[in-house]
């Protein structure tokens, strides 16, 4: 028997199946329910940082010098970190803020860095040098600026774990540069391995330091914050002397008083994404 093949149903649609179709649906449906549970979990954590700050602050009221040094810094940590949970929040929901720059004075920023990873200690085991003169401005937003030099000064404090280092030190110079600012971070570890340097400041793209560790989602991080100021940070060199990364960030047209093509003059760098 003959059947009419113009009443048969087509199942394809511009040279996409119906099961193109139901996949694509699929994958957007887990999308949304993976922002969803990110979310959630935004919600929770920041209801559990709220909590842990009335802690601390109740920890401020001890009498005790060791805890009086170390609740300014767990209150300060609490604050960011509520702060990025409300800021990541309203990056899921599609309203993700430009950067809220001003000039201010980075050496007191710095110190800030060493502060909330406890670098600060004359005895510490790793040296830290803050060689930013008092002098040296930047026009940035400030917790961004924070959030970079932090996940560098952290990935610098893991390279100098373990014995075997001649000495261990961490060192952030910064300087002026035509209308904006340089900023180096140098650690006398191991170096970056050189199957790393091609996926530099990539997020999950193998091992980022030399004993095979790290998936480099700090670095990432760091220049996404950089590069939203329309900075670049690159690897200045990363061999046996240690790393040393270099943030550069130019001032914004309306701080620098120029037109927006002037740049900040930097060396050349060793590797970049």
């Amino acid at each position: 028997m003959m059947t009419d093949q113009s009443k048969a149903p087509d199942k394809r649609m511009n040279g996409t199946t119906m099961r193109d179709v139901g996949n694509r649906l699929n994958g957007q449906a887990a999308t949304r329910g993976a922002d969803l549970a990110t979310r959630k979990i935004n919600h929770d954590l920041r209801n559990i940082l709220t909590c842990a700050q009335l802690l601390s602050d109740r920890l401020a009221q001890v009498d005790d010098p060791t805890v009086r040094r170390v609740a300014p810094k767990l209150a300060a940590s609490l604050d960011r970190a509520i702060t990025l949970c409300t800021t990541s929040r309203n990056d899921d929901e599609g309203s993700r803020k430009l950067p809220q720059r001003q000039r201010f004075a980075l050496a007191p920023l710095v110190t800030e860095v060493a502060n909330t990873l406890d670098l600060d200690l004359d005895h510490g085991e790793i040296g830290w040098i803050n060689k930013v003169a008092a002098n040296v401005e930047v026009d940035a937003d400030p917790d961004d600026l924070f959030r970079a030099l932090l996940n560098l000064c952290g990935n610098a404090i893991l390279a100098l774990e373990g014995p075997g280092f001649r000495y261990k030190e961490i060192r952030v110079d910064a300087r002026r540069s035509g209308t904006g600012c340089i900023i180096d971070v140098r650690d006398t570890g191991l170096g970056v391995p050189a199957t790393a340097l091609k996926h530099l400041f990539r997020s999950s793209q193998g091992a980022t330091r030399p004993d095979g560790s790290g998936s480099g989602l700090g670095l990432a991080i760091a220049a996404d914050l950089v590069r939203a100021h329309g900075g670049d940070i690159c690897l200045v060199h990363g061999l046996a002397e240690g790393a040393c990364f270099r943030i550069t960030i130019p001032d914004s047209p309306a701080a620098s008083g120029s037109e927006p093509e002037a740049k900040v003059q930097a060396p050349r760098a060793l590797a970049a994404e």
